[in-house]
């Protein structure tokens, strides 16, 4: 045993620089900021606070780290008696990762923090509780936190209570996740202007208990709201929102109403709404400063149902006149029999500059759609194709209905004011490169062509494609190559 303390006082040295065997301590005599910076380098708040026994000089330096990460296993009494003695003028930040961690655990060290923390609270659960054993546990009341400015919880489906008073005054990040709400207070009460003055991004991801959502904010400029599988009612007054992304919501199947939303942000700039859409319950106030929208995927080929989704998608994009730039995710699904041909039922897009155009082929030929698309968009400037790959995708068979309509690989199309492309995960298949070609003889104007190469594709076939592509273009194009797939910018 005294052997086992001796090769960890021995390690603790090492990792400190503290003198064994009768060494000179020089570290000992640096200042206390020194000394906290190294501590910082561990970050194991743990690990840190076993420095104390090295020598009486490191006794209480651990307690003036402005920041104290507890790592997986660290035991919560530990958590709780390092937040009671800490005795820095301020807590920065403070990281607690566990593993099926209990709504009891939690509360053993929460209510400290709340009332030490001045910075960052980030709280990590994870392990293999399902959401029904989660619920079960209890719930979690979490205290308000006066002077955090930014609180990450991700409970792993553990309940939670939202504090029923107090102001959030410095608080301008929140984001949560995989969190079961419980009552009597509100996700809504406690995030609006009067509790959370200083909000300014919201995140709200995979939480449970929130049928109904209302946030009237001054401060708030981003929110973003993702799989709210259950949420019906969403209404939003925030006169500085400019970022609102909708994902995955209202898409519960046991519940057949329709979703009712209200937005009122006027100075917003980006929209992504990839959530139900109706515009006859689903109503969006004046946005005269909206530059970008990106709505949900259009199926290229499909039956009545799916051309019925479709057309919701359709109906958001020309809701809106001009807008700067508009993201189209264009998705092929398993051809059936009865599968027909969907993109010629768009007949209008706003009027556009910038079109960012995801194609998620899946082995099929993608030049129909895409041609219909710029078609509808003859007047942009820039044009961003991001190639999808999906691990599953094969090559489509002979004869597929991906071939019809055949009319783009013939037909003129002019693109007068494209100037530049940007195309990202380039694989070089056929079907890839008969779009390319086509597409530098319908940009009569383009001056620049930046190509992104799949990370599939090998050294030998990357010069092989360039000097392929470079062959389909024009001395007053010039052309830029890279590779790695990741996503490109004309910046």
């Amino acid at each position: 045993m005294e052997r086992t303390r001796g090769h960890r006082r021995r390690k603790l040295s090492v990792a400190a620089g503290v003198g064994v065997g009768g060494g000179e301590d020089r570290l000992s005599a640096l200042p206390d900021d020194v000394l906290i910076h190294i501590l910082l380098k561990l970050r194991d708040a743990p690990v840190a606070a076993r420095t104390s026994v090295l020598a009486r000089r490191w006794r209480r330096v651990w307690a003036l780290l402005p920041e104290l990460h507890f790592p997986v296993g660290t035991d919560p009494d530990r958590i709780r008696a390092a937040l009671t003695a800490h005795d820095a003028p301020a807590l920065r930040h403070l990281f607690v990762a566990g593993i099926e961690v209990t709504p009891e655990i939690a509360a053993a060290w929460l209510p400290i923090a709340a009332r030490r923390l001045s910075g960052v609270l980030h709280f990590k659960n994870t392990g293999a509780m399902n959401e029904a054993t989660a619920g079960e546990r209890g719930t979690l009341k979490l205290p308000c936190f006066e002077k955090a400015t930014k609180v990450v919880l991700d409970l792993h489906s553990i309940g939670l209570t939202l504090p029923p008073s107090g102001v959030f005054t410095r608080l301008t990040d929140l984001e949560l996740v995989r969190i079961h709400l419980h009552g009597p207070c509100s996700l809504s009460d406690v995030v609006s202007s009067s509790r959370c003055p200083s909000l300014r991004r919201l995140s709200v991801c995979s939480v449970r208990g929130l049928d109904n959502f209302t946030i009237q904010s001054e401060s708030l400029l981003q929110l973003e709201l993702r799989n709210l599988h259950t949420l019906q009612q969403l209404s939003i007054v925030a006169l500085s929102l400019q970022k609102l992304k909708v994902f995955l919501c209202f898409t519960d199947p046991l519940n057949q109403s329709q979703p009712v939303a209200n937005i009122s942000a006027p100075q917003l700039v980006t929209l992504d709404w990839r959530g139900a859409y109706d515009p006859r319950s689903v109503l969006f106030g004046e946005m005269p400063n909206l530059q970008q929208l990106t709505t949900n995927p259009l199926c290229v080929y499909g039956g009545d149902t799916v051309s019925a989704r479709n057309h919701h998608s359709l109906m958001l994009s020309q809701h809106f006149h001009h807008i700067s730039k508009l993201i189209l995710i264009l998705f092929y699904l398993p051809v059936h029999g009865n599968a027909r041909f969907l993109m010629e039922e768009m007949t209008k897009l706003p009027n556009i500059t910038v079109l960012g155009l995801f194609v998620l082929a899946c082995g099929h030929s993608f030049g129909a759609s895409s041609f219909h698309v710029l078609k509808m968009s003859s007047g942009i400037r820039q044009l961003t194709l991001q190639l999808v790959t999906r691990r599953d995708s094969k090559v489509c068979q002979p004869g597929c209905i991906c071939a019809e309509p055949s009319n783009w690989e013939t037909e003129d199309l002019v693109l007068p004011c494209l100037k530049e492309v940007a195309i990202n995960g380039l694989r070089g298949t056929e079907h890839e490169l008969a779009l390319v070609k086509r597409l530098f003889k319908w940009a009569t104007m383009l001056e620049r062509v930046i190509v992104s190469f799949h990370d599939s594709v090998s050294e030998s076939n990357d010069e092989e494609f360039r000097q392929l592509l470079l062959s389909f273009s024009r001395p007053a194009i010039c052309m830029k190559f890279s590779h790695g797939g990741g996503s490109l910018s004309f910046d």
